[in-house]
C-alpha cells in the first residue's frame, strides 16, 4: 500500500503495552455572640454548626474622629523623630481603606464583607453547576458531589474545587479563583498571601490582601499594638517536631496566639470563600443552599515531613472551621498528581526522550520552589501503579522571598540603612506598595532582555531621603556605587538586567546546592528528570538557572505551577491515586497515500506517481476516540516500506480527528493537523526493512516514535493532545 512520498502500509497490528457556613472560630471568647444550634445533614448525623442570628446586632466600638493632616511634617520625617507621626496615605491604598483612615477603631465586618476581596470563578462552570444544582441532596447518592481542596502555604494560600461528575468526563475540569485584589493593577494572582489580621479582643478581621492593606493603616495610625496580624505564620510551624494543640505562634508584635485557631481561621476563610464563589456562580443560590444540598469532600495539603502530630494538628485546625472529615495529602504527591494531567512545559529535555512521568520504574525529584521554602521529594512510579516517595528534604527557607532580601538590601545601599529602616517601621503602607511593585516586575522578568526594570520609588521614601540627606535623591542615586547601571528618571529607578538578575543570585545558587545534595544521596542516583512546580519556578531566571546547572536531565514544568499542589489535591480527592488508563479523548492518526479507486474516493485526490495513480490525503487511524490505553505506553504499530531507493527522507503528518466516526480523508471537517514526523533515510539503507511507527497517549499529549529497522535511527516527538486554535 503506497504511503505518500515513496512508502507502502504493509500491515498495520495492535499491542499493549509496548512500552458547608458557620461562625468565626472565637473558642477563647466563647460568650462574645449569642449562637443558634443548626443541624446540617451533610456534615453528618453527630456534626453541629452555628449560625448566628439574623437580628444579632454587631458590637459596640468606641470611635474617635479627628481632623488629620494626610501630609507627615518635615519634622516627622526626621530619622533621630521617633514621635507619634499622624496619618500617611500610601500611593495606592484602595478607596475602600482610605474611607476608613479616620478610623482608630474600625467596625467590625459583617459576614458579607468579610471577603469583600474575593470575586467569582471564571464563568466555564456554569453549565455544569446548573445541572448539579438541578439535583438537590447531592448528584452522586451520598458519595461526594464536590471535591474542594485548600492549600495553605508558606507565602500565598488559595482554593481549587471541581465537580465529580466533570471530573469523571474531564480531569483537568478544576476551578480556582482568579481575581484576588491585591491594590497593584500589575499583579494579579491565583492565590492570596498568607496573612490573617485578628482584633484585640481576638476576633477573625481579615485575611490576604485585605488584612496586609488593614494592618499597614493600622501601623500607619500607631493603633496596631492590641491588634494581632499573622503573616507567613506557617513557617515558623514548619520545622516543629511537637505541633499540636497548645502551640503557639507570636504575631507581628511578638504576641502569641494558638496555633490551631489560626490555621482553623484560615481553613474557614477559604472554605467561606469556596462555597460563596460556588453559590455565586450558581444564579439565584446561597451559600446555605449549597451547603444542604451537596456534598463536600474536603481535602488539605501538608508539608511532607509532617509527623502524625502535624496531620492530626490539622484535623484538629480543620473541626474548628467546622469539617469534622478531610482528606490530608503530601504537597509533593498532590503536585505529582496534577503534573500527570498537565502540558508539561519542557525546560530541559534529552535528546530523544519521552515524556511520561506514569512510566513504570521511572524515578523523578519533585522540585517546589515556593515563595518561602524549596521542598525536594523523589518519587517512583512503581510496578503495583503507586507513587512511592523515596527521599525528601523539605522546609529549607531560600525561596522567592531571599530575592526581595536581595531587594531590600539593593535599596538600602541606594537610599542608605537609616532612612529606609525609617521608612519601614513608619510607612508600612508604603513599604507593601514598593513590595508589590517588585513583585509585579519579578514575575515577568526576563534575563535575555536588554531593557532596563522601571521600579516606581514612593514619595514619601523620596522625602525621607532628601529631609535627611540635604539634596536630591537622584543625585545620590546617579553617584551610587552601582554607576551607569541603575539611573533615576521622575520617580522611577531604572535598574540594569544585570543587577536585577543579581537579586535571583543568592536563591539561585542554594536552590542548586539544594538539589544536588538530593540527587546525590542514594536514592537519587537514578534520578533523570526534575519536575519543578510552585510559584518561583515561573521566573524565567531560574528556568535558565536550572538548565545550565543541569543540562543531561529531563526538566519539566506545569504550565501554571503555582497551581500544581491546590489542584492536584483536587486530583487526589477524586481518585485517590494515580492515573493509570484512560479512554482516548479523540481519534489519532497519519496521512497516506492508496491507490486510487474511481468508486471510492474523489476525483481531486487522484495524483500520479511514477506511473502509478494514487489518492492522497488518506486518513490512516492508529487509534480510535475512546479506545482504552494505558497511559506513557505505545499501543500501535505501524510498518511502512519505502519503495525508492534514493529517498532522503520520510515525512509523517500527525492528525487528530475530533468527530465520532473517522473520517476517510484528512481534509475533512473535525480533522486538525497536529505536525509532521520527520525522519532522515541513509542512501545504503535496506529496502525491505519497514519504518515503524508506534504511537501512545499521556493524559494531554500524543506520543510518536518513528524508526528505521534498517539501521536502528529513531525520532521521537510529542504533539498537544487537543485541536490547535487555527486563529493562532
Amino acid at each position: 500500500m503506497p504511503l505518500k512520498g515513496g512508502a507502502t502500509v504493509k500491515r498495520k497490528e495492535s499491542q499493549t503495552n509496548l512500552n458547608k457556613a458557620s461562625s468565626r472560630p472565637n473558642s477563647e471568647n466563647p460568650k462574645k455572640k449569642q449562637l443558634v444550634k443548626k443541624k446540617s445533614s451533610n456534615l453528618g448525623q453527630n456534626a453541629i454548626v452555628y449560625e448566628e442570628p439574623v437580628n444579632l446586632k454587631p458590637l459596640r466600638r468606641k470611635k474617635t474622629v479627628k481632623e488629620v493632616n494626610l501630609e507627615p511634617s518635615e519634622d516627622q520625617l526626621l530619622i533621630e523623630n521617633e514621635g507619634n507621626s499622624k496619618v500617611h496615605q500610601p500611593d495606592d491604598v484602595p478607596n475602600k481603606i482610605r474611607k476608613q483612615s479616620n478610623e482608630q477603631i474600625p467596625q467590625e465586618p459583617t459576614p458579607d464583607d468579610e471577603m469583600r476581596q474575593h470575586r467569582s470563578v471564571d464563568s466555564g462552570g456554569r453549565e455544569s453547576l446548573a445541572k448539579v444544582r438541578s439535583s438537590p441532596a447531592g448528584i452522586n447518592g451520598g458519595m461526594a458531589d464536590i471535591i474542594a481542596a485548600i492549600d495553605i502555604g508558606s507565602t500565598y494560600s488559595g482554593y481549587s474545587f471541581g465537580i465529580v461528575d466533570d471530573l469523571v468526563k474531564d480531569r483537568t475540569a478544576m476551578f480556582v479563583n482568579k481575581t484576588w485584589i491585591s491594590g497593584n493593577p500589575r499583579l494579579t494572582t491565583m492565590k492570596t498571601p498568607t496573612s490573617v489580621l485578628f482584633t484585640p479582643e481576638k476576633r477573625f478581621h481579615s485575611f490576604g490582601y485585605e488584612a496586609e492593606w488593614k494592618y499597614s493603616q493600622l501601623a500607619a495610625d500607631k493603633v496596631n499594638g492590641g491588634w494581632y496580624y499573622f503573616r507567613r505564620f506557617k513557617m515558623a510551624v514548619l520545622t516543629d517536631e511537637n505541633l499540636n494543640s497548645t502551640t503557639s505562634i507570636q504575631d507581628d508584635t511578638g504576641k502569641p496566639l494558638r496555633a490551631a485557631m489560626i490555621f482553623g481561621t484560615v481553613i474557614k476563610t477559604l472554605k467561606s470563600a469556596l462555597v460563596e464563589n460556588l453559590a455565586t456562580t450558581m444564579k439565584n443560590c446561597t451559600v446555605q443552599w449549597v451547603m444542604e444540598n451537596f456534598n463536600f469532600r474536603w481535602v488539605i495539603t501538608h508539608p511532607a515531613e509532617w509527623s502524625d502530630d502535624g496531620k492530626q494538628f490539622l484535623k484538629l485546625a480543620a473541626k474548628q472551621a467546622s469539617i469534622p472529615e478531610i482528606t490530608l495529602v503530601p504537597e509533593p504527591e498532590a503536585a505529582a498528581l496534577y503534573c500527570q494531567i498537565s502540558n508539561l512545559h519542557r525546560i530541559n529535555t534529552r535528546n530523544g526522550e519521552m515524556i511520561c512521568i506514569q512510566k513504570q520504574g521511572l524515578h523523578y525529584m519533585v522540585v517546589d520552589l515556593g515563595g518561602g521554602t524549596v521542598d525536594t521529594t523523589i518519587h517512583e512510579f512503581d510496578e503495583d501503579n503507586k507513587i512511592n516517595e523515596l527521599h525528601s528534604t523539605s522546609g529549607v527557607v531560600f525561596g522567592g522571598i531571599r530575592v526581595d532580601g536581595a531587594f531590600v538590601e539593593f535599596m538600602m545601599k541606594v537610599v542608605g540603612f537609616d532612612v529606609m529602616d525609617k521608612f519601614a517601621q513608619s510607612f508600612r503602607g508604603d513599604l507593601l506598595t514598593l513590595h508589590k511593585e517588585f513583585e509585579s516586575k519579578k514575575r515577568i522578568f526576563d534575563p535575555t532582555s536588554q531593557e532596563s526594570v522601571s521600579i516606581k520609588v514612593p514619595a514619601i521614601l523620596r522625602r525621607i531621603y532628601e529631609v535627611n540627606a540635604k539634596q536630591p535623591l537622584q543625585l545620590k542615586v546617579d553617584n551610587s556605587e552601582f554607576g551607569d547601571l541603575v539611573k533615576m528618571h521622575g520617580d522611577n529607578i531604572n535598574i540594569d538586567p544585570e543587577i536585577f538578575e543579581g537579586f535571583f543570585k543568592t536563591a539561585g545558587e542554594q536552590i542548586v546546592t539544594h538539589v544536588m545534595k538530593s540527587l546525590s544521596s542514594k536514592k537519587g542516583r537514578n534520578v533523570k528528570t526534575l519536575v519543578m512546580v510552585g510559584g518561583f519556578a515561573k521566573a524565567a531566571s531560574m528556568q535558565a538557572l536550572m538548565r545550565r546547572k543541569f543540562p543531561d536531565m529531563t526538566i519539566l514544568m506545569p504550565q501554571d505551577p503555582e497551581l500544581a499542589v491546590m489542584k492536584g489535591a483536587v486530583l487526589y480527592g477524586h481518585e485517590f491515586g494515580p492515573i493509570i488508563k484512560m479512554d482516548a479523548k479523540h481519534s489519532y492518526g497519519i496521512s497516506i497515500a492508496l491507490p486510487f479507486h474511481r468508486h471510492d474516493h474523489h476525483e481531486d485526490k487522484r495524483f500520479n506517481s511514477n506511473g502509478v495513480d494514487l489518492c492522497t490525503d488518506i486518513y490512516s487511524e492508529q487509534i480510535a476516540k475512546g479506545q482504552n490505553v494505558r497511559i506513557g505506553d505505545f499501543v500501535t504499530k505501524t510498518s511502512l516500506y519505502v519503495n525508492r531507493k534514493r529517498q532522503k527522507y520520510l515525512s509523517l503528518p500527525m492528525f487528530l480527528h475530533t468527530g465520532e466516526i473517522s473520517p476517510l480523508y484528512t481534509t475533512e471537517a473535525n480533522c486538525h493537523f497536529l505536525g509532521k514526523m520527520n525522519i532522515s533515510l541513509a542512501s545504503d539503507r535496506d529496502t525491505n526493512a519497514p519504518i515503524v511507527v508506534r504511537m501512545g497517549l499521556t493524559y494531554s499529549e500524543l506520543l510518536v516514535e518513528v524508526v528505521d529497522e534498517s539501521n536502528g535511527r529513531t525520532v521521537r516527538d510529542t504533539f498537544l493532545d487537543s485541536p490547535l486554535n487555527e486563529n493562532e
